[in-house]
């Protein structure tokens, strides 16, 4: 079996969004996947026929092609922890993206194009690309020991919905022997006979160079789809579908990002000003201090601080950088926001504003009754030097 190209899919798209003609019209038939019918007889595609052009030409049909699969209700990314062997079960199954308090919903892909009995598998793979098996275990009613979840569908309703999933976090003891397995599966799928001796010390030599480089805060969900061929076995892969990422609740990267208060709120044009600044959980190597104007300029800068100015994940001690022009005549307020360095995630915008410089150079002093959510009150000195003087 060739290998199959992968569709990163990051929205819920319906079957009606992925290019099938709508005077088309699905035929059912127990051998046939797929017929099409526009006011005279054609040509219908076995389903040898549909599984050499998938194969062999190593690029799954389009969807005006034939079938395809599509996820109709993304994972929900956020708000799920990943559970060891030992702590037992997850209490409640993975949410969907668009579950709420009263209105439950879950992971759900759906065949498109087609009627007919089908099988559908979910398995957890990287959140890098190209994607890869992920360490991790699915768990659940229908999921094997390798964590792969499969359920039947069709021959009417093609909807599969994973309403019990769970992710069973491994081990750093037993990673490298689960990573073998999983890696042994995927390559045996495509072929009947077993592994040569060459072909063992390279899958473990694929392993190690994983354990290396994989997130175990991460996943994604893998679906893949599997028409029955002629001979009744679900052998007849479609596309695969990847989700978007599921962060574990445990870890510091899977909270939302959110600045909580600033002991300054402005500061002089030239910047190095120091500012204080609370918010909840963040990981001291993937965090920036993002400073931008919302218009045509695109202007952009960043706080300056080391990981060492990140204070127990909670504060972030750093120094404004200098606004793009030292000539100003009157203030000009710009917004701020953390950042995550991978992931592009963001927390809401606060402002800052930026005032001039006085002539010759000093700093301007800017009176306390400017509010801002500072965590101190009185005026602030944007100039060593004045500061200096006052306290002369």
């Amino acid at each position: 079996m060739a290998s199959l190209n992968m569709t990163i899919s990051n929205s819920t798209r319906p079957c009606a969004a992925q290019g099938a003609s709508p005077q088309r019209q699905v035929s059912k038939s127990p051998d046939l996947p797929l017929s099409w019918r526009e006011g005279r007889e054609e040509h219908v595609p076995s389903a040898l026929e549909w599984a050499q052009r998938s194969w062999l030409s190593k690029a799954p049909l389009s969807p005006a092609d034939g079938p395809y699969l599509v996820i109709v209700e993304q994972p929900k990314q956020r708000g799920f922890r990943f559970r060891y062997g030992c702590e037992g079960p997850s209490h409640g199954g993975l949410p969907g993206a668009s579950s709420e308090k009263g209105r439950k919903t879950y992971p759900t892909v759906k065949i498109c194009n087609y009627e007919g009995p089908a099988k559908i598998e979910v398995d957890l793979v990287t959140h890098s690309d190209p994607p890869r098996a992920h360490a991790h275990s699915l768990v659940g009613k229908q999921c094997s020991e390798l964590g792969v979840c499969a359920v039947s569908v069709g021959p009417k309703d093609m909807t599969a919905q994973f309403n019990n999933l769970g992710v069973l976090h491994v081990t750093k003891k037993n990673m490298m022997e689960i990573m073998i397995q999983k890696l042994q599966r995927q390559r045996l799928r495509s072929r009947p006979q077993g592994l040569t001796e060459a072909e063992r010390r390279e899958l473990e030599q694929e392993a190690k160079e994983l354990k290396k480089v994989m997130d175990l805060s991460i996943v994604r969900l893998r679906f893949s789809a599997f028409l029955r061929a002629s001979d009744g076995s679900f052998s007849l892969p479609l596309k695969p579908v990847i989700s978007q990422p599921i962060h574990d609740s445990k870890s510091p990267g899977a909270s939302n990002l959110k600045i909580s208060r600033m002991d300054k709120t402005a500061g002089s044009v030239r910047g190095g000003d120091e500012v204080y600044l609370l918010c909840d959980k963040v990981q001291k190597d993937d965090i920036e201090v993002r400073f931008y104007e919302d218009d045509e300029n695109g202007w952009q800068a960043f706080g300056d601080f080391s990981p060492t100015d990140v204070h127990k994940q909670y504060a972030i001690v750093f120094r404004t950088p200098p606004y793009h022009k030292m000539k100003i005549e009157r203030p000009v307020t710009v917004f701020l926001q953390l950042k995550r360095k991978r992931g592009g995630d963001v927390s809401d915008s606060k402002q800052f504003t930026y005032y001039p410089l006085v002539e010759g150079g000093a700093g301007l002093k800017i009176p306390g009754g400017l509010e801002g959510g500072g965590l101190a009150g009185g005026s602030q000195e944007l100039d060593q030097g004045t500061h200096e003087s006052n306290q002369e």
